[in-house]
Formats: structure tokens, sequence, C-alpha cells
């Protein structure tokens, strides 16, 4: 949107000048950094709203050739990063491991540094502490960036599909809203919500429960949760519809795997999960039975804790 200034009064000369709000919004734009990578710096806020431009964006400056080495994500004038944004990152995250791109978060601000932390995500994507130097866009031909100024290099790639990084930030953003009086949940829903969360604890147990099942198994049961959160989320409307019905997303990645070896061309696409991922998938389940649990004690008017043991139940991928 372009901004005309508009001719003063004398009065307006002298008026005291206070200071403008920040404009709503997320400002994104793509720059050249050292060879083999982009930076893309964003501005504003990252949520509701302006997620689809910031997931056009990531898709652009992951897909649009010729294809980055690395993307690293400069978040140092990201005011405000909420769920939403945090999925749009996870998503990308995703593309960039198939395409073999590394992605970085740089320079955090200490609401997006926080929200990461209390989802677990900051072990999921490699974080720096400050973007590389770019390109300036003026003059055409931009100085040669010193050898030394490079993105540091990655040992290994981060680990995990995500779905519990997913289901954690999903559950947090309902447990604050309940928290604030924000859902109008019905004995019905309050019910469902129960019955839902006991479902979940009963297909997916204690990590190391899970872990010594055979993959046939695991699967199995992360398909049961699949069942569980779709049957709930078509017996209700309202925030806790959203709720599941978000938490069913979270978790389809789940719908692409197998248990068993089979030629490429008979799998259908589907492919055999790593024992990372039956652990993130797992973890993800665990949070969101918590905040089904903490939601339905908190609507009866209980302490929303839980039992040191349901809180043990999660565990970090590759432990």
């Amino acid at each position: 949107m372009e901004l005309h200034r508009t001719s003063a009064t004398p009065a307006e000369h002298n008026a005291v000048q206070t200071p403008e709000a920040p404009a709503p919004g997320l400002g994104v734009q793509r720059l050249a950094g050292p060879p083999g990578t982009r930076v893309l710096v964003l501005t504003g806020e990252a949520d509701s709203d302006t997620a689809p431009v910031l997931a056009r964006a990531l898709d652009a400056a992951l897909d649009e050739p010729p294809a980055p080495d690395v993307l690293v994500v400069d978040c140092s004038g990201l005011r405000f990063c909420a769920c939403a944004g945090l999925n749009e990152f996870l998503r990308a995250r995703l593309s960039a491991v198939r395409a073999e791109i590394r992605l970085a978060l740089a320079a955090l601000t200490p609401q997006v540094a926080r929200l990461l932390d209390l989802t677990g995500t900051d072990t999921v994507f490699e974080i720096l502490p400050e973007a590389p130097p770019v390109a300036a866009p003026k003059p055409p031909l931009a100085a040669p960036v010193p050898p030394s100024l490079s993105v540091p290099p990655q040992a290994t790639a981060p680990t995990g599909t995500g779905m519990g990084a997913q289901a954690a930030a999903l559950s947090a953003q309902a447990e604050r809203q309940t928290g604030a009086d924000r859902w109008d949940l019905s004995a019905a829903g309050a019910a469902l919500a129960r019955t839902t969360a006991t479902q979940l604890g009963e297909t997916v147990g204690p990590a190391d429960v899970q872990e010594a099942l055979p993959g046939i198994e695991r699967l199995e049961r992360l398909r049961e949760a699949l069942a569980v959160l779709t049957i709930g989320t078509a017996h209700t409307h309202g925030q806790l519809a959203w709720f599941l019905s978000s938490a069913t997303v979270a978790l389809t990645p789940v719908l692409r795997w197998r248990a068993l070896i089979a030629e490429e061309r008979q799998a259908f696409g589907t492919v055999v999960p790593t024992q990372e991922e039956f652990t993130d998938a797992e973890n993800a389940v665990r949070h969101l039975r918590t905040a089904l649990t903490h939601i339905t004690a908190r609507d009866q008017g209980l302490d929303p804790a839980l039992p040191e043991a349901a809180a043990g139940d999660l565990q970090r991928p590759g432990r």
C-alpha cells in the first residue's frame, strides 16, 4: 500500500507529535545473503490474519529457482508471533527437509523465543543469534561478502515431523483461551472433552510402554487416536470442534505412514516412520490429552494440574 504525505496546517506544525502505534500486518522482504543463502526478513506480526502472507513468502523463498542451500528467516523485526505463525514455520521446515534445504530462524525477539521455548520447538529449529549479512538491494551489484561471514554449519538436521510441537502450540492456545474464560463449553461439550481425553490416554500410553511395542502396533494406536479426534469433531461445535479438528490436522502425517515393507509402486506414497517420528506423534497425542484434561478441569472449577506421572509421559524424540 502506498502512503502519500499531505500538507500540514500551521496548527498541525505546532501540535505536539505523539508516536504512532505500529501498523498491523506482516512485512516481508527477501534478500540475498552469502553464496547459497537466501534471507527472508519479517517485520510486524505473524498471526491468523497474516499467516497466508507468511505461508506464501516461505513457499516462494524455498521454491523459486535457483533453490538456496540455506534459508534464513530474520525475525529481528517480528514483534509478535501467534500459533498460526509458528505452524507456518513448522510447515516450511518440513518442506525444507524434503528439499534438502537448511532452514534457520535468526535474531529471535523475546516473544518469539518464549513461544518456541513454551512449545518445545526451540529444539526443532536451527536458531541463529543473528541473521547473516545481506546484499543491499541497491546498487544491483553488491559488494562481495567476506569469506569469514557465513552461516554456521549445522552438524545434524533437526529430527521429528513437528507434530508434537504443533500440538503443544495448539494446546497452549486453547488453555490460554479457557483460562481467560473465552470458551463457551456446554455440559455436553465438557463431557465429550473428558471422554476424548480418556480415549486418547488409552490409545497412547507412557513413553516406556509405547517404545516397547512393535511398530505396527504403535501405528495402529496412533490411527486410533486420529479416529477419536475425528469422531469427537463430528459430535460437537464451536471452540471444542475447532480445537479437535485442528488437532486432527496436526496428526495427519500419520495417515501417510505404514509399518510393512513394500515396493514403492505398491505403497501409494506411504513411508515407514522412524522411531523419532513415532515418539514425536505420540508426544502430540499426549499434549492434546493434557490440554483436554486441563480444559475440563477448569470448566468444573478444579485444579487443572495433572499428576506428575502424566506430565512425565512426554519424551523428546530421539531419547
